[in-house]
């Protein structure tokens, strides 16, 4: 018996350790990750202090929504579509919330709810305006955006809406645990990220996401409902940046007209960081998050060190370049290890 045993395992393949690190390198969240640890180093060494917990928690505080809404970004993204009104829906969002309470003296859950239907109405316009009408969702959203940013001002006057009571919903959505300074938010970044990263992954509806990005006559020729599809998409798309506002509104207590008006490229930034392609077709739901993570490393870094506060834009688009180019350069080199160990 242990002999049998003995040649059985001397059969055996031994693994292939160049494809197992080609396929490491062609992962699509590789780049985002390696970024995250050379940011580390240089803030650590620079501070001395930036891998403490109260500034992990400020990282998390500034990614939670970036990472949020990012997920939604990512996955119309892949599917082969914008949306650059995510940043007014996080600001209309949380501003219809409170008006119901405050003015209409609404309950805070019923509330919460329908102002969640602002977002999703926009979502579905903005799937049957650009499946059916033809129109790019790139014009579509972008006047959705000064449509709601201007809503946002009127229904203000410019004023923020101001809530310091706490109440279930408000822990739930954006509460603190304890002292420690991490938040609820944090926790609804990584659940949600997992959750789409699964229906990406292992669903068809994920796989016809991946087919709407493609040439939509191939997907169309495979059965795939590209229109019902990219509209969902663009449904969850407008919901999670709304959800992301509410959160946000919940944790710092307040809500203004634009709030989130540099969340509509920071977005798309955070998912570009995680390895979603520009084009559709490729993307990382769990490489978003590590994007988001990426820039709240970034403006949590260069405020402990006494940098400007001009610099972060810079330092946003130096990172993206850099990040863009090693994706790519790791990707080449991952297939090229993965066709070398193949070939043993």
């Amino acid at each position: 018996m242990s002999k049998l045993h003995t040649e059985v395992t001397e059969s055996e393949p031994q693994p292939r350790y160049a494809a197992v690190l080609g396929s490491l390198l062609r992962a699509r969240a590789f780049g985002a990750i390696a970024v995250i640890v050379v940011l580390g180093a240089i803030f650590q060494g620079m501070s001395g202090n930036f891998l403490t917990g109260s500034e992990l928690a400020g990282i998390f505080t500034v990614a939670a929504p970036l990472g949020i809404t990012g997920a939604g970004v990512a996955l119309l993204m892949i599917s082969g579509e914008f949306d650059l009104s995510v940043g007014s829906m996080f600001a209309i969002t949380p501003i219809v919330m409170g008006e119901l309470i405050f003015k209409a003296s609404w309950n805070i859950w019923p509330a919460f709810f329908v102002a969640l239907l602002v977002p999703l109405t926009f979502g579905i316009l903005h799937g049957l305006i650009t499946t059916r009408a033809g129109i790019p969702s790139f014009i579509i959203t972008l006047g959705s955006y000064f449509l709601l940013d201007g809503a946002a001002f009127v229904v203000t006057s410019g004023y923020p809406i101001v809530d310091l009571q706490r109440s279930t919903l408000f822990s739930l959505l954006g509460g603190s645990f304890g002292s420690s300074g991490f938040s609820a938010p944090m926790i609804w970044m990584v659940g949600i990220t997992l959750c789409l990263a699964a229906v990406l992954n292992f669903t068809a509806f994920g796989n016809w996401s991946f087919a709407a990005g493609g040439r939509a006559g191939i997907g169309r020729a495979l059965g795939v409902p590209i229109a019902r599809v990219k509209t969902v998409n663009f449904c969850i798309c407008a919901l999670l940046a709304g959800f992301a506002g509410c959160t946000t509104f919940a944790n710092v207590g307040s809500a203004a007209a634009g709030s989130g008006s540099t969340n509509n490229l920071l977005a798309i930034v955070a998912a570009v960081l995680g390895g979603t392609s520009l084009f559709g077709i490729e993307g990382s739901i769990i490489g978003t998050m590590f994007g988001a993570i990426i820039l709240g490393m970034l403006e949590t870094g260069l405020v402990l060190v006494g940098a400007p506060g001009d610099l972060y834009e810079a330092m946003i688009g130096a990172i993206l370049i850099v990040a863009v180019l090693v994706n790519v350069r790791l990707n080449r080199f991952g297939v090229f290890l993965s066709r070398v160990g193949a070939s043993r």
